[in-house]
């Protein structure tokens, strides 16, 4: 058999555009696992990504420690005035644990998710809509995008939201390296005040001195940490906003826009069910009905 007129009998316009879409869906595939898996977590916006969060777990374990030493330093004053003050204090850790567990699954997206999204979720997406192209049914196609957008997703949402907090929020940023320091401050001042030798003064006389402020008695004193506590409460809300809040936002808005430039969603097929009038109908009308199911 001549091999020119076999290629042209069958091989029609067709099978070449299929031909070519699945060798360009195996070209990505390779190119992801062999190329992408390795050289987009050493480029630079990803090593950013990653000192950045680290910046963050210091500055959630300083805040934690500031918190800690200030309770401890209401807690040394007399009588116990402050206790109430000083467990709001303590009671604060476990937001920092939250955000601390927060950033430790960031960070494991960034090194792991990168690596994992590249080797298994894009190339799996790839073999779907291969088998979309050989099949032609729609659905592999379907389910190969939207795993598609997982990957990407995964690659993108944490870089783009880390960048995005440094930018938009390094105001407010400042404003928490502010309250750290100014515990930390506060609760050395107390605790040196607390351990010094000089007799002659009282303890409001020394803390009047130590904060530059007419602290004449425990109430005023208390005023004081008490602006401290509510400038950490604002910390700690800014913090949630900068390291759940937003990279969650990133990834709404993310997948809403893949959505609206692709139409990802997958269509609910239209029943059209015509209600029957007499008994002997009921059957009739049931195999319609399920006639119109298999066509939509």
């Amino acid at each position: 058999m001549n091999l020119k007129k076999w290629l042209t009998t069958n091989f029609t316009e067709i099978h070449t555009e299929k031909l070519a879409k699945i060798l360009f869906t195996i070209f990505i595939m390779v190119f992801s696992i062999f190329v992408l898996a390795y050289k987009i977590p050493e480029e630079r916006f990803v090593q950013e990504t990653l000192e950045s969060l680290e910046e963050s777990k210091t500055t959630v374990m300083e805040f934690s420690g500031a918190t800690i030493a200030v309770s401890m330093a209401i807690t040394a004053l007399p009588d116990d005035f402050g206790s109430p003050l000083a467990n709001t204090l303590a009671d604060m850790n476990k937001y920092f644990i939250f955000i601390f567990a927060v950033l430790y699954v960031e960070k494991l997206i960034v090194v792991e998710g990168m690596k994992l999204s590249f080797v298994y979720i894009i190339p799996f997406a790839c073999g779907l809509y291969i088998l979309s192209v050989l099949s032609g049914k729609a659905v592999f196609k379907v389910f190969a995008s939207k795993l598609a957008i997982l990957g990407l997703a995964v690659v993108l949402v944490i870089p783009i939201s880390t960048h995005f907090t440094e930018k938009v929020c390094q105001d407010y940023l400042v404003y928490v390296d502010e309250t750290i320091s100014e515990a930390d401050a506060g609760a050395e001042k107390v605790n040196e005040i607390m351990a010094s030798g000089d007799e002659g003064a009282t303890v409001f006389e020394k803390l009047t001195d130590a904060f530059k402020t007419a602290v004449q008695g425990i109430s005023d004193l208390l005023t004081y940490f008490e602006n401290v506590l509510k400038k950490c409460v604002n910390s700690i809300a800014i913090m949630i906003v900068t390291t759940f809040v937003l990279p969650m936002l990133v990834l709404l808005l993310f997948r809403w826009l893949l959505k609206e430039l692709f139409s990802l969603s997958l269509p609910a097929p239209r029943v059209k069910v015509i209600l029957p009038k007499e008994k002997n109908d009921r059957k009739t009308i049931e195999t319609d009905w399920k006639e119109e199911v298999e066509k939509q």
